[in-house]
């Protein structure tokens, strides 16, 4: 199990736990990883996905990870640069039929987001609702405002009203950059 933050314990997984709650997130992970390497061989951009900053304290057989520590709580998932302009976002997926539960990003998260902005970057999260089977581009500006009310979720119909909704690609699971490009880079 994984603790988190800094300097926790992080332990081999435990069997008696949902897998599907352990992997979540995994699967619009591995669709941005595979967009990513389609828009770097097509020089459209080049995006990478940021390493968890651990510290290996035991391995056990074939060099599986049995124990680690936290070094620092992670900023946002992936960072990079499409037509000269710097890009710093988030993954996040959720099952949930009512919207983003709040609770899946973290204060420090919400920070980056802010210092991005600060600084003319251009961030925003990236959210996979598998209930609807879409994916939607929520700007940083709009994340950080919904983060800050006294609600516990970001509703589905705000999703809707305030991001965008990102189609696949011909070539791409999740062909982000093309709304990027109309959001920020066409204004």
């Amino acid at each position: 199990m994984i603790k988190y933050p800094t300097m926790k314990k992080v332990t081999e997984y435990s069997k008696s736990r949902n897998r599907d709650t352990a992997n979540q997130g995994m699967a619009l992970e591995d669709m941005i990883n595979k967009t990513n390497e389609y828009y770097l061989q097509h020089d459209i951009a080049f995006i990478n996905k940021r390493p968890t900053s651990i510290k290996v304290i035991k391995t056990s057989d074939k060099y599986k990870i049995s124990e680690a520590v936290f070094l620092a709580p992670s900023t946002l998932d992936y960072v990079g640069i499409c037509d000269g302009h710097y890009l710093d976002f988030e993954a996040k997926e959720t099952a949930s039929k009512k919207g983003f539960p709040k609770n899946n990003i973290a204060l420090h998260q919400i920070n980056a987001m802010k210092a991005i902005i600060k600084q003319k970057g251009i961030t925003f999260a990236i959210i996979f609702l598998r209930a609807f089977n879409e994916i939607y581009l929520l700007d940083g500006q709009v994340l950080i405002e919904e983060y800050n009310n006294n609600k516990t979720i970001i509703p589905y119909e705000d999703i809707k009203q305030f991001g965008t909704l990102i189609k696949e690609g011909y070539f791409t699971p999740v062909d982000y950059i093309k709304v990027v490009k109309e959001k920020y880079f066409e204004r």
